[in-house]
């Protein structure tokens, strides 16, 4: 069965991304994908547990234009990285 990695509505303008047990590159790739189906203003929290993707996903949208507000070490083994949309 596939795993549908579109963002999930949590609030207003407010959405999820779960990209776990995914290795590089393919959480780079869903989380860019999604950002680029949201609207200006929408906030992204993304859910991942693959170190290189937390190290290399905030600088490579900040390049994108997109504002990464924060990076969350939920548990020794999750992040959650919260990305604004501007554009």
């Amino acid at each position: 069965m596939a795993t549908d990695y579109t963002p999930k509505k949590i609030g207003e303008k407010h959405y999820t991304l779960d990209v776990q047990e995914l290795t590089c590159p393919y959480p780079q790739v869903l989380v860019t994908r999604a950002l680029e189906k949201l609207s200006p203003n929408d906030t992204l929290e993304v859910v991942l547990n693959n170190p290189p993707s937390v190290r290399d996903i905030p600088p490579a949208l900040k390049d994108r234009g997109y504002e990464v507000a924060e990076v969350v070490n939920l548990d020794q083994k999750t992040w959650k990285i919260i990305v604004h949309i501007k554009k």
